[in-house]
């Protein structure tokens, strides 16, 4: 089966997962590529009932590359359980079990429900595990164990939208999840009712769905089973520069700082230093996630379609408020005065204010003096930085509209 033949399967049964599913193939064919070392977690976001396990139960019939959960902690990649024996230990324990597969975890919602202290702790473990560097820890009962070999997997996981707390979380310990938003619109009184009636349950689409997945996965990975050669210096200059500018981008709206809601006496807010993650990592796993889809399409060279899904996936891996600030900024050719904001995102002026600030203290925005836009305007005014005046141009256009639609072809 061809991807063309497998997008056709899933537009019929479930029209509005071709895209989100894609991307779980992206994901997934990085374990194809042999230069390939850096783990890859991928988020589904959405409210309830809005696809996000469909998608993944899409992947679930392929048991050689898939392992599922419906829920873990931290401590299961590693055991130090005091009711099992030492020499039993490796049994139970998670991280050998994902080694070179997809971890499919059907919610996340849990760990991102944490208290504070837990949250902290589970992420940190996390971050560890997803260097693809193994993972040791000391205990109680059984002292030091754990696995030092490398250890690349991919995670595909789900959960219903990110607490503010949790970016603050994550940021601080640099980007190792994205995140993908399903957005999934509204259902009418008729489609709904239409769903009642129609032919085939829900269930049944999904087994067809099902199926063409693992036709099409076990294609891919049967005649690629050694592995496959890359050659990065036959990829299109111009592409991984495109790369490279996003990655810039999400380490900047993923940056942490903690702006105190009183003004200063010069109008301006206090804020904690920010903490801006280098790109290197995240521009390293958007290029991996561009060479996935590449070799799920049958390609071993990147085109515009690869950039595109890194461009979706990068614009979704940072916490609402920050993106959507962003998408109104690039809606009003990069400049945005107070009111804007605060009418177009139904914000108070003092929400609008803190994020303005926040934009600028994480180099994705100047301030501009009004005076140089309009005369007699005295609200504060901010302007995309140069580095990113790509996000204006008639090529980003292009690509976001290469996922415009349901499918992308």
């Amino acid at each position: 089966m061809r991807i063309e033949e497998w997008r056709k399967v899933i537009h019929q049964n479930f029209t509005g997962l071709v895209l989100p599913a894609e991307i779980g193939l992206s994901v997934t064919c990085q374990l194809l590529i042999d230069d390939i070392s850096n783990p890859f977690g991928l988020v589904y976001v959405d409210v309830p009932s809005s696809g996000k396990t469909i998608v993944l139960n899409f992947f679930s019939d392929c048991k050689d590359l898939v392992y599922t959960t419906d829920s873990f902690t931290a401590a299961s990649f590693v055991s130090h359980a005091a009711n099992v024996k030492t020499k039993d230990l490796p049994k139970i324990d998670l991280l050998p079990k994902i080694k070179d597969k997809v971890l499919i975890v059907r919610d996340l919602a849990p760990l991102f429900g944490m208290r504070d202290d837990d949250l902290l702790k589970t992420v940190g473990i996390l971050t560890r595990i997803f260097d693809g560097e193994g993972y040791k820890a000391d205990g109680g009962v059984h002292g030091g164990r754990g696995y030092e070999e490398e250890c690349l997997f991919m995670l595909l996981s789900a959960s219903t939208p990110i607490r503010p707390r949790v970016w603050k979380v994550m940021g601080n310990f640099g980007a190792r999840l994205f995140f993908y938003n399903l957005n999934a619109p509204d259902k009418s009184t008729n489609t709904l009712a239409s769903q009642l009636s129609a032919k085939s349950s829900p269930k049944e689409k999904e087994k067809v769905c099902r199926e063409a997945t693992f036709k099409l996965l076990n294609e891919l990975f049967f005649n690629r089973g050694d592995g496959i050669f890359w050659d990065k210096q036959a990829d299109n200059r111009q592409l991984l520069e495109e790369i490279a500018i996003i990655a810039q981008l999400v380490a900047c709206l993923r940056g942490t700082i903690n702006v105190w809601e009183e003004l200063a006496a010069d109008g301006k807010f206090n804020h904690t230093e920010p903490q801006i993650e280098k790109p290197d990592r995240i521009n390293q796993c958007l290029y991996n996630l561009a060479r996935g889809h590449a070799v799920a399409c049958g390609r071993t060279t990147l085109n515009d379609q690869d950039i595109a899904i890194v461009l979706r996936v990068a614009l979704c891996s940072a916490s609402f408020e920050r993106t959507k600030l962003l998408n109104k900024l690039i809606e009003n050719d990069a400049v945005l005065m107070t009111d804007q904001v605060i009418h177009g995102m139904d914000w108070s002026r003092t929400s609008a204010l803190k994020y303005m600030e926040v934009f600028r203290y994480l180099k994705i925005v100047d301030e501009v003096s009004p005076s140089n836009l309009a005369v007699g305007r005295s609200e504060k005014v901010i302007r995309l930085t140069e580095q990113f005046t790509w996000l204006m141009s008639k090529r980003f256009k292009e690509l976001q509209a290469l996922t415009g639609s349901d499918m992308v072809d």
